[in-house]
């Protein structure tokens, strides 16, 4: 009974100083765990981060956007722990972050007697821009099914408040709640509604500069 006890106890003892050590304590684990850091960093810097490639027909419109849109010059670093593209959309609605944006809501009519939903952030704190018949404005267009309470429409108007931006987002109809007054639904492969919207909102501002940013079928 007294060996069974000694031995129980140095056991003990080994299997204790084993768990403290633990797999990064001894040397072959520390090994591989900085063998496998050092090849990820390497096949990341090498092979994701890159510089977008532009295509264009002419290279006239490609030293346009390098001279007054110097980001896409820039290396893109994805994010490092998950840089794949199906992984992101997939992990995506359990780590949405929205930051909180107070919308002004415009219906508008279109020919053909449907309506339109603007959803306006004019940011009327702007420090860079205080004269808003002057202030720069961004129309914002939502992918699939998308609508100004998306999760990357919110980041984006933040974004720009920053810059002292005006935002509206063009929401598709029969999108955004509101009621579809026609026996058709928007379909991307007709711009008629872009149009309406790009005319209605340049003439409320038509002397302050205006552009548009989309995000996948919005772009």
């Amino acid at each position: 009974a007294m060996d069974w006890q000694v031995l129980t106890r140095e056991l003990s003892l080994y299997l204790e100083s084993q768990v403290r050590v633990g797999f990064f304590g001894s040397g072959v684990g520390l090994s591989l765990v900085l063998g496998f850091g050092v090849a990820y960093a390497c096949y990341y810097l090498n092979s994701i981060a890159k510089k977008p490639q532009l295509v264009a027909s002419n290279d006239r419109f490609c030293r346009f956007l390098e001279e007054y849109c110097p980001v896409v010059t820039e290396t893109y670093y994805p994010t490092i722990w998950c840089w794949e593209g199906r992984v992101q959309t997939l992990l995506r609605p359990f780590i949405t972050s929205r930051p909180q944006v107070q919308y002004r809501n415009e219906l508008i009519k279109t020919a053909d007697g449907g309506q339109i939903s603007l959803d306006w952030f004019d940011n009327n704190d702007s420090s860079y821009y205080p004269d808003a018949s002057t202030r720069p404005t961004v129309l914002l267009l939502p992918g699939l099914t998308g609508t100004s309470k998306e999760s990357y429409i919110l980041h984006m108007i933040h974004q720009s408040e920053t810059l002292g931006y005006r935002c509206v987002v063009f929401n598709n109809r029969g999108i955004a709640g509101e009621e579809l007054l026609t026996p058709r639904t928007y379909c991307a492969a007709n711009t008629e509604d872009l149009e309406a919207v790009i005319h209605h909102v340049h003439s409320l501002h038509p002397s302050a500069p205006f552009m548009a940013a989309g995000v996948s079928m919005g772009g």
